[in-house]
Order: C-alpha cells, then structure tokens, then sequence
C-alpha cells in the first residue's frame, strides 16, 4: 500500500473487535484497516455495508486524516509505520476497462457486446445484460448513452484477459484534447483515419 491508505486484499473481517478490523494483504506485507460508525463503505457506485466485504475482495482505503493535531473521536490516528490505519472510506474495486467504444453488437444469452480500444490501442470486449446499470457522470442513465465513439469505464467479473461482464458502465467525458494513444486508445479505428503528418522537409 506504500504507507497509510491504499489498495490491498482482504484476508480476514474481524467483526467483533472494538474497533471493527479488515486485515488486507499488500504489496508491502499486511495492513490492518480500523472500522468506526462513520466508515463508509462504497461497491459500483452504491453505498454499502462491513456486511458485503468478502474475503478476497480488493479494497482501496481513504484513511481519516487527524485535524488539528489529533483524530476525530472513537478513531485511531493514522500512523506511518504502524501497519494501521483508520478508515474514512473504504471502496470495493472491481476490474475495470476503459476505453473508447468502437462497435455494438448482439450477443450471446441475450447480451450486448461492446467493443473497446482500450489503453496502448488494447482491444477489449465488454459484455451487458439486462442487469446492467449505466451512469453518465454520476447520474443515473441507460444502455442508450453509450454509442459507438463514447468513452466508458465498464466495472464486473473479467472473464478473460481482455473480456468483462459488466455490472456498472459509466459514459465519460472524452480526454482534453481528444481521443490519443494512451488511456483511451489510438486516434482512430480505422473507420475514420487521421490525416499523416507531412514528413519533415529533406531541401537545404
């Protein structure tokens, strides 16, 4: 986790320690993450409590910061090089792919496939459901805001190194600038080629 807060695996659930424990399994060893009545705890968007943590889910840590010098009352201070910290917020992180949509299609059971060009010009495949829930922004939406040349970040169960079944897509705002290679993928798929740069004068 690289010091207080951060993203790690959940090993152990302590439910009956005052306060409330998660013991996650990190990059730097073992971090014990403190619980109080105001953690909040947050999966795809929605609110929710200890009671849906599970073992082996993957946790990112907003550690409660002290004010003025001390912590908010009933919380253990964050300090570095404790292996503990006290948790503001705890957010359950699903796979994730992002990318720029570059097709719509039917498939298998019902779905809807979509494909991505993802971060590098990596090619991804997304699959939805009727159970699907989309947002744009933060705001509730519908399977119609994503269309070919929207940017989504699509959160579920990866089945395959480059395929996913959604249980969330969030439409995003495209990068500043426009679509690049990088995050988003290359310029163009190959439906609308960029105009090539002119090469560089070779005349004295």
């Amino acid at each position: 986790m690289g010091g207080p807060g951060g993203s790690g695996t959940v090993t152990a659930i302590d439910k009956t320690s005052s306060p409330q424990t998660l013991t996650l399994r990190t990059e730097t060893g073992t971090e014990t993450v403190d619980i109080s009545s105001t953690t909040t705890f947050t999966k795809e968007m929605q609110t929710i409590d200890l009671n849906a943590i599970a073992l082996n889910d993957v946790v990112r840590v907003v550690p409660v910061r002290p004010t003025s010098g001390s912590a908010p009352s009933g919380t253990t201070p964050v300090t570095p090089g404790t292996g503990t910290v006290a948790a503001s917020r705890v957010i359950v992180v699903e796979p994730t792919f992002t990318g720029r949509v570059t097709s719509i299609s039917p498939g298998a059971g019902g779905m809807t496939t979509l494909s991505l060009v993802g971060e590098g010009g990596r090619l991804l495949t997304v699959n939805t459901s009727g159970s699907t829930k989309y947002y744009s922004g933060t705001t509730s939406s519908s399977a119609s805001a994503v269309t070919v040349g929207t940017y989504i970040s699509a959160e579920g169960a990866q089945t395959g190194i480059t395929s996913l079944t959604a249980d969330v897509v969030s439409v995003r705002t495209a990068p500043v600038g426009g679509p690049r290679a990088g995050a988003w993928g290359p310029r163009n798929d190959g439906a609308n080629p960029a105009t090539p740069a002119p090469l560089p004068s070779t005349s004295a």
